[in-house]
């Protein structure tokens, strides 16, 4: 009996330890608004509730509870803020290379168990290749196999390209402090041509009068960089300074021809310990 209490004991536990690493259900939350078109990617949210949102560049802030910080475009990670691993929600990450973690060398082993499950098709040489994966990027050229496109003649400019043209023109208003976003018939004029432009607008108004505390930028060890300050979605001022992280591209461990590394100390992801110590020794 002793033990079977235990054993509940020990699960409620592991339950609760790993509940809070869970995202919020998708009918408690709502799709936060984002800008389009992004200078980057456009992501899906991680959480699989249908969101999307603008992909985080190199050194802003990502991850957090729900992913609210974002989710990082191709060619980074969402890192430890000091450390050498992935961040794990709610953890707030930064986006960087970590040496690691690389990126996949073919687009069908672009994996990450964070994002929803997605299939879709590629025009790989004339052909489709089709392909099921867990990936927060939706950029298949096709979302099913369709045997009229995925043939190589389709791209011979002789081919019979056979479609109906309808005339439709998408844009934004500004309407009560708030962008509007729709589309329509090409007879429909709007005061904006994206949201990317609307929001701009918006916010120059609306941060008019808004003075922001004076912000400096740290200056960080050689190996390491000073992220991008982090303002929330509708916000003027920052609400997470800058702060150092490291840059593990400045990271060499290598030896000139005929020598050979010998690490003196670990590198624990923190400024000014980024890279291993290491001696070059015959």
């Amino acid at each position: 009996m002793r033990s079977v209490l235990l054993l509940l004991i020990v699960c409620f536990c592991w339950k609760q330890a790993t509940a809070q690493y869970n995202c919020t259900a998708c009918d408690k939350r709502k799709c936060r608004p984002h800008l389009s078109p992004c200078p980057r990617r456009t992501a899906t949210d991680p959480c699989g509730c249908g969101c999307h949102h603008c992909a985080k560049g190199e050194w802003e802030l990502c991850g957090g509870p729900d992913w609210e910080y974002g989710y990082c475009d191709r060619g980074t990670r969402c890192a430890n803020l000091t450390g050498l691993h992935l961040a794990e929600i709610p953890d707030i990450g930064v986006c960087k290379e970590l040496p690691d973690y690389p990126d996949p060398d073919h687009y069908a082993q672009d994996d990450d168990e964070n994002c929803p499950e997605q299939s879709g098709c590629y025009k790989v040489m004339g052909m489709c290749d089709c392909v099921t994966k867990r990936t927060c990027f939706y950029d298949f050229t096709l979302s099913s196999y369709d045997p009229s496109y995925c043939i190589p003649q389709y791209d011979d400019p002789a081919y019979d390209h056979s479609f109906v043209y309808k005339c439709t023109r998408s844009g934004c208003d500004l309407v009560d402090d708030e962008c509007v976003c729709t589309s329509s018939g090409c007879d429909r004029t709007y005061q904006f041509p994206n949201r990317r432009a609307c929001y701009n607008t918006l916010m120059k108004r609306r941060c008019a009068n808004v003075t922001c505390p004076e912000e400096k930028t740290p200056v960080c060890p050689k190996d390491s960089v000073p992220t991008r300050p982090y303002t929330p979605y509708g916000s003027c001022c920052p609400t997470v300074p800058s702060f150092c992280t490291c840059n593990f591209q400045q990271c060499d461990n290598k030896c000139p021809n005929g020598k050979r590394v010998v690490i003196v100390q670990k590198a624990d992801g923190k400024p000014g310990s980024c890279c291993d110590l290491h001696l070059c020794v015959l």
